[in-house]
């Protein structure tokens, strides 16, 4: 019969909880600019992922059995733990990093923008093509996505 408490769903569950995480983060969070801003659910998901594929290792490799499943079980909880580290690193990097990129305003400075229109808070239209000969300035911010 087996024990199902000697199971370790660690092995399982840490990259699940990592991928959930991840990819929720560009599914529903990123709407949300308390949350998109920084991730305050989905970092912590990440990085608890991270630390439940830690603890499938650690179970798999102190649970001295049968040495060709404990085999087994450490290198799928060892393929885990990188799956998870890799993605933890992976979305920090974009996080913290990526998005912040921005081209340098001193190499635009000077150019002509192309001509676009739109409305504005009275809801009348105003074209670029408008303030031609006078000085504009465009401030693009990344409030929403």
């Amino acid at each position: 019969m087996l024990n199902l408490v000697r199971r370790n769903h660690w092995i399982w569950l840490g990259p699940l909880v990592a991928f959930v995480g991840a990819v929720s983060y560009f599914l529903v969070f990123v709407r949300f600019p308390v949350l998109r801003d920084f991730p305050w659910l989905n970092l912590p998901l990440v990085l608890l992922g991270a630390v439940l594929s830690f603890a499938g290792v650690w179970v798999a490799w102190k649970r001295p059995r049968d040495v060709h499943w404990r085999r087994i079980k450490l290198a799928v909880a060892a393929l885990g733990l990188v799956f998870s580290l890799g993605l933890a690193n992976l979305f920090v990097w974009y996080i913290f990093d990526y998005s912040y990129r921005i081209p340098d305003p001193v190499s635009l400075a000077g150019q002509q923008a192309p001509d676009f229109a739109l409305t504005d808070p009275a809801g009348e239209t105003v074209q670029l093509s408008d303030f031609r000969g006078k000085k504009v300035l465009l401030v693009f911010y990344r409030g929403h996505w």
